[in-house]
């Protein structure tokens, strides 16, 4: 992934999960990388397409915009199976994060094997 591509991920992660603290920001986690992960595993066709959504909420300078506006951006995009995915993915790859789990109180099989 691109870095302006990986902007526009860290402004839509952001958009979508909001997140607030005790919950670390988009940037302490592995969200991006996660969503990175999702985009190369994804068939030929889908990859291009989802880096062509990608440049244009580059274009649409999704990354500059505050909180509310990158909402309205994703609200444009309506209810589309691509937008619903690229909003699940976004919320999958934040709330999937090892320090978010943690934050939110999910003892998941780290800290058992830890223990352990």
């Amino acid at each position: 992934m691109r870095r302006r591509e990986a902007r526009a991920v860290e402004a839509l992660v952001d958009a979508v999960a909001a997140p607030h603290p005790p919950l670390p920001s988009v940037v302490e986690t592995d969200a991006v990388a996660s969503f990175a992960t999702w985009i190369a595993l994804a068939p030929q066709p889908n990859r291009a397409l989802l880096h062509t959504v990608l440049g244009a909420l580059v274009l649409a300078r999704v990354g500059r915009r505050d909180r509310a506006g990158r909402l309205a951006l994703l609200r444009r995009l309506g209810g589309s199976p691509l937008a619903e995915g690229l909003r699940a993915t976004a919320a999958v790859s934040y709330y999937g994060d090892a320090g978010v789990l943690r934050a939110l109180g999910h003892d998941g099989p780290w800290r058992r094997e830890r223990a352990a």
